[in-house]
Parts: structure tokens; sequence; C-alpha cells
């Protein structure tokens, strides 16, 4: 992958989950596999990169096969979840991503077996100011996670 000009710290892994609608036949379960969604479209957002929107798309997914094309592209999130919500599309979303929880009509499920999203902190590469520098570091001394 290209850097794109941007210094990546790593700062942890975050699992990934489904999100669907609280009718959905998978809402309620302790937690599923790519096969167990394998037909199931996923709504991705306009202008995001391929290979950002493969990764949480599963494109391909984990037996190789081409994810089903979702419903539409969005342009936002809350247009992501007003998707989820009509029925016609699920999404991933990292397991701590808690904007869904505002809403009483979607459930996460945990996805096991699938590659975690992580969690970093990108600044330009070489930037001179000490301020990036101590926000990193301080970012790499507080926001991780104990295993």
């Amino acid at each position: 992958m290209a850097d794109d000009g941007l210094d990546v710290t790593v700062l942890y892994d975050e699992p990934r989950t489904l999100l669907v609608t609280t009718t959905h036949r998978l809402a309620g379960k302790g937690s599923v596999t790519p096969g167990g969604f394998a037909d199931e479209p996923l709504v991705a957002c306009a202008g995001m990169a391929a290979l950002w929107t493969g990764f949480w798309r599963l494109d391909p997914r984990p037996d190789g096969s081409p994810a089903p094309l979702g419903p539409m592209l969005v342009d936002t999130f809350e247009d992501k979840l007003e998707v989820v919500a009509d029925g016609r599309a699920a999404v991933l979303v990292s397991a701590d991503d808690r904007r869904a929880t505002l809403r009483d009509d979607l459930a996460t499920v945990p996805v096991e077996g699938v590659e975690p999203c992580q969690v970093v902190v990108a600044t330009r590469l070489a930037d001179a100011n000490p301020f990036v520098a101590h926000f990193r570091e301080s970012a790499k001394r507080f926001l991780v996670r104990e295993d």
C-alpha cells in the first residue's frame, strides 16, 4: 500500500462487526463468519479508494468470490445507517464505532474470521511541528489497548 505521503503509527487492532437492522435474520446472534452473510450486499460510500472500499465490503470475500453489489453508493456514514435500517444492505463497522448505538433499530453482530481494522495516527510525512511528535508519542502511550 502506498504511503500517500503519510507517516502512520498503528495504535491497536480493532475487530469488525456487522451492522444490521434489528429484524435481520442475524440480529441477536453471538457472532457470525463471512460465510454467514456471504450473499448480503454491504453498502459503500462514494468517493472512497477501491482498496478502502474493498476492505470494508470484504471484497473479495475470504473464499475469493466477489462481494455482491449493494443497492447503492451513499455519501455519508449516516446514509449508510439509513440503508441498513431500511433492510436494503448491511455494513461492516469497527467494534467500538458507537455512532450506530444511538439508534434502536440497528444491531451489531461480532464477525469472526476477518482481518481486524487498525486504529492509527496518520500525519504528514516528516512533519516538523513539535506538537505532532508530542501527539504521536502521547497517542502511543495513552491510546493503546490491553489484550
